[in-house]
């Protein structure tokens, strides 16, 4: 089985408005139902988790079921970090089968596409886990303390991650119950936890489009991304 875990938990702050921004429109469409139907359209997704405060749980229901009607789209109550979310869809998976493989990806990065997402379930399948990214374009700088440069990292080494993040379900399963409570809040994400256990994460080669929409800003280049998606 491949399933897709969908995490919607987050507050959204940063975009402003009343609304967590997973549940805002862009194009007359909620950012939350873009995201799952990128899952449920590939055709490659057997069943999808959306993970959600306990808060917006009744609300989401009621936006699956106005705009897609799938029975293979469930709602699970997320944690306080996005570590025990995760667990949380875990644990709502029956009979876990050696080659299940499960897809992380963010609610507010609607513009996952087939490609990504079968190439995903392929590395996952081959090498346990895998992080989508693009290539740095900019230089990065470190520093500790914000004030100075302390070292320049070699760009051609550095990339950028986005979602999704995809696994086999056993072994991730079995890396997070063995977590101490301060590993899940310290942990920002899953590969950290893979590496952190001495597993390797392969690279699978994302896109510039798919963005994770978190500013006000970022809702006039999504809406330019679909316009281009319509004219094509």
């Amino acid at each position: 089985m491949v399933y897709a875990a969908v995490l919607a938990g987050g507050s959204g702050l940063r975009m402003g408005g009343s609304l967590p921004k997973q549940f805002l429109e862009v194009a007359g469409k909620p950012i939350i139902i873009r995201s799952i139907q990128a899952f449920i359209e590939s055709g490659s997704v057997d069943k999808i988790f959306v993970a959600v405060s306990a808060d917006f749980y009744d609300y989401t229901s009621e936006l699956i079921a106005k705009h897609l009607g799938d029975s293979s789209v469930t709602v699970v109550v997320g944690g306080k970090n996005r570590n025990e979310t995760l667990l949380n869809v875990l644990h709502s998976i029956d009979d876990i089968s050696d080659d299940d493989i499960i897809l992380t990806h963010d609610a507010v990065r609607p513009f996952i596409d087939k490609r990504i997402i079968d190439e995903n379930i392929s590395a996952a399948r081959e090498y346990g886990a895998c992080n989508t990214v693009v290539p740095a374009v900019d230089t990065i700088l470190r520093s500790s303390d914000g004030k100075f440069i302390e070292s320049v990292p070699v760009r051609s080494e550095i990339f950028h991650a986005q979602t999704p993040q995809s696994f086999g379900v056993k072994k991730l399963l079995s890396l997070y119950e063995n977590l101490s409570d301060d590993e899940m809040e310290i942990f920002t994400d899953s590969c950290s936890v893979f590496l952190a256990a001495g597993e390797r994460v392969f690279l699978v080669t994302g896109d510039r489009n798919n963005i994770k929409l978190t500013y006000p800003e970022d809702m006039e280049r999504a809406e330019n991304i679909i316009r281009c998606k319509e004219a094509e």
